[in-house]
């Protein structure tokens, strides 16, 4: 696969490895995500305290990355400084629609959070390095809940306006990851050939679409035979 963008991310010299020009990624629309605007994006509310914690969720293609996050420091003005982050686990699902990439942040109700912590504990109340571990111990019932699309959306990061020269800013809608924290968790090869395989399933889905509803002789026709030519070779009689 081979990609177009004068940006660039932690996994493209992957393309130089794995040659392959039948495949283009035109990801001039993308910017750069970094560490202060990820954190901008994380849920806070008047009980949010640091060291509490949140989930992210990446999808590119059929390929899911879900992420522990821990907030650090909250500002006077309840805007996240700092955050550390940790992998909990990456999956396939092709039941699920694929999309070119997806991040977002995520949170759970309280039948999942009854299962990860085995006791009441109210949304208000902070949830530190015990509640942590639990989550590390149980992230299956958290895949389990994204698959069957059993969470809330708190926020999507998929834009940003990008300065482009003088007043003039366009809205740009594929983060790059290399400087946000979540690159040194990914497997540069995961992620490039996650890409290239929804390149793939939409170039097939697209031929097969092209397809629908051709006529006998326009199948022929696709098959390089020639419909004056029977397939013995002889010409066919009128």
């Amino acid at each position: 696969m081979r990609i177009i963008d004068k940006n660039t991310d932690f996994y493209d010299y992957c393309q130089n490895m794995y040659r392959d020009n039948s495949l283009t990624f035109d990801r001039t629309d993308s910017f750069i995500l970094s560490k202060d605007d990820l954190c901008g994006y994380l849920y806070v509310n008047k009980y949010t305290k640091d060291g509490d914690f949140e989930y992210l969720l990446l999808q590119v293609g059929n390929v899911f990355w879900i992420f522990l996050v821990t907030i650090n420091k909250i500002d006077d003005n309840r805007r996240v400084k700092n955050c550390t982050i940790e992998l909990l686990s990456s999956w396939r699902n092709y039941t699920k629609k694929r999309c070119l990439i997806q991040l977002e942040v995520i949170s759970f109700g309280w039948d999942i959070r009854r299962k990860l912590f085995t006791c009441f504990i109210p949304w208000y109340q902070r949830l530190g390095e015990n509640e942590k571990q639990k989550v590390r111990e149980k992230k299956s019932i958290l895949l389990d809940a994204v698959n069957t699309n059993n969470y809330q959306v708190e926020n999507k990061i998929d834009k940003q306006r990008v300065n482009i020269g003088g007043n003039e800013w366009v809205e740009k809608h594929i983060p790059l990851l290399k400087s946000c924290g979540l690159a040194s968790w990914i497997n540069p090869l995961d992620i490039y050939l996650a890409f290239e395989e929804y390149f793939s399933q939409e170039k097939t889905a697209s031929e097969r679409s092209e397809s629908v509803g051709l006529t006998d002789k326009e199948r022929i026709e696709n098959h390089g035979f020639d419909v004056k030519i029977s397939f013995r070779g002889k010409t066919k009689r009128n």
